[in-house]
């Protein structure tokens, strides 16, 4: 593993497949429909039984569930999983990676964490303006980046076309019993 140090005294830069727009607003999309959809459907399922006196705690076991719904997946999608794999559920389902641009490798919960939360924090402050522009930038940019990719030194690149180890084929013995493993 390279870092940005060695990597610039070696006098290489990383290349990367950038992923296309088209790819990242899948995965967005998909990523959207996992963490929100559920919630709203046990919630809306929830609330419907809490007017039944029979299903009543029914209703608000699911209530609670789908209030923690959210954060939970939230946490683990975007901070723990992106940040330890470079994928979160809907990256993975459309073949990216988040990497960092210099070294090529996932950029850890910390980092993945302060992208989710300047995110948040821009979104929230302009009023959705930099949310919009910052979904909207990587149509028109050569390496595909969001603005915070840009701040944060981040790439997302085409990890379908990445070798996956496989394992190595079972020899057979003619006549020999098959294994239940085989």
């Amino acid at each position: 593993m390279l870092t940005s140090r060695q990597a610039n005294e070696q006098g290489s830069a990383m290349t990367h497949k950038y992923s296309s727009y088209g790819k990242r607003v899948g995965g967005f999309l998909i990523d959207l429909l996992y963490v929100w959809v559920p919630p709203f459907i046990i919630g809306f399922v929830g609330f419907a039984l809490l007017f039944s006196d029979m299903a009543r705690p029914v209703g608000i076991v699911l209530l609670v569930a789908a209030l923690f719904w959210w954060p939970v997946t939230t946490i683990w999608n975007y901070i723990i999983r992106q940040g330890k794999t470079g994928q979160t559920f809907g990256k993975a389902r459309v073949g990216t990676k988040l990497v960092n641009e210099e070294t090529g490798q996932p950029i850890g919960a910390g980092y993945a964490f302060l992208r989710w939360f300047l995110a948040a924090l821009l979104g929230t402050v302009t009023g959705s303006v930099f949310t919009i522009v910052d979904l909207i930038f990587p149509a028109f940019d050569d390496k595909k980046q969001r603005v915070l990719d840009k701040m944060l030194k981040t790439v997302v690149v085409d990890s379908s076309n990445s070798s996956k180890p496989t394992a190595a084929p079972v020899p057979t013995v003619e006549g020999a019993p098959r294994s239940l493993y085989s």
